[in-house]
């Protein structure tokens, strides 16, 4: 649970996750760091297209829509039906994040928080100043303090990390066929890989259990989600990656395409490079990953269903999720209305 703390006292010098919490009235907001890092975004989204284009070079526009078009109609529905099942999984992180902090919402606010935010934080990156400002707007009207909302943030940041690092680990030790091109270099690396990630995901979830202290960052005070809590993350993360994988592994050309479990490690790295690499959703970087880890499927193929999906599970519902905005916007307003008028 976060501890009351005067937020006033922080320094200005505060580290970017605390300068979040030092206006209890303002709503999240990127700093220079952050603008940089959507900067460099872009620098590494225009490499990332340069290499792609190298990678399926091979490879033109029609062979890619002929795949398209030969993709069975259930297989795109059971892709569709998996994305869907991901974004109602995802509601599983604010829920972890608010009942930490005390908070028991409508599950229909937490539902329009978690989609809405995500939605526009898949799809544009800059997840403070998108998917965080969204938040803000929807939990605020729910009562829920802006410093609040930073910790919630970072909680369901924690949650996909610890649910990527966990299926990624699994993944390595159980199916180790990530790196097929570079397996002469290092053949037990991968292994090895993987036992330290399953190592440092037990070694967090103890120090949750046996650790209850508070921890510090500057003069906030706060305590780490326990154990029983930590392991919801885990699966609850765990859980949507395989929905969302699960989904793109459906479009996937039956030739050279490895075994769900690889692939969802394959997945997992995927998601890894995309996000660090801070351009808007991935682009570009999670596709050329994708590729260069999938050496034995045919590009077209591939590159094919990378397009399905990304219409699928970031499009689409990014289209929706501007309709969930809109309607909470449109519902607050008729509330402030029917406010103003019995006053």
């Amino acid at each position: 649970m976060l501890k009351e703390w005067p937020l006033s006292d922080l320094p200005p010098t505060a580290p970017p996750a605390v300068a979040a919490l030092r206006e209890e009235t303002a709503p999240p907001r990127a700093n220079l760091k952050q603008w940089l890092g959507a900067l460099l975004g872009l620098v590494v989204l225009g490499l990332a297209i340069w290499g792609l284009n190298m990678i399926a070079g091979q490879v033109t526009l029609e062979e890619i829509m002929a795949d398209v078009r030969a993709t069975p109609s259930h297989l795109i529905v059971a892709a569709a039906l998996s994305a869907a099942a991901s974004y109602v999984v995802l509601v599983g992180y604010d829920w972890l994040a608010t009942r930490h902090l005390g908070y028991e919402l409508p599950w229909s606010t937490l539902a329009a928080a978690s989609f809405a935010s995500f939605t526009m934080s898949h799809t544009l990156g800059v997840t403070v100043l998108t998917g965080g400002t969204v938040r803000y707007r929807i939990y605020t009207r729910a009562g829920v303090r802006a410093a609040d909302i930073a910790m919630i943030i970072l909680l369901c940041g924690w949650t996909f990390w610890l649910g990527i690092v966990a299926v990624a680990g699994l993944g390595l030790v159980i199916a180790p066929d990530l790196a097929t091109p570079f397996k002469d270099l290092a053949p037990s690396a991968e292994r090895w890989a993987g036992a330290i990630l399953l190592v440092g995901t037990l070694s967090y979830l103890a120090l949750a259990t046996l650790w209850r202290r508070e921890f510090r960052l500057w003069r906030y005070k706060f305590f780490i989600p326990d154990g029983r809590e930590t392991l919801l993350q885990i699966v609850v993360g765990a859980i949507d990656l395989a929905f969302a994988g699960g989904a793109l592994y459906l479009l996937l050309p039956d030739t050279g395409a490895p075994g769900l479990l690889t692939f969802l490690t394959i997945y997992a790295v995927a998601m890894v490079v995309g996000a660090l690499s801070h351009s808007p959703g991935g682009l570009g970087v999670f596709e050329g990953v994708i590729l260069l880890l999938m050496p034995e499927a045919p590009k077209a193929g591939v590159l094919a269903a990378l397009v399905m999906f990304r219409l699928i599970y970031t499009y689409i519902p990014f289209l929706l999720g501007l309709v969930v905005i809109a309607i909470t916007e449109w519902q607050a307003l008729r509330a402030r209305r029917r406010k103003n008028a019995t006053t």
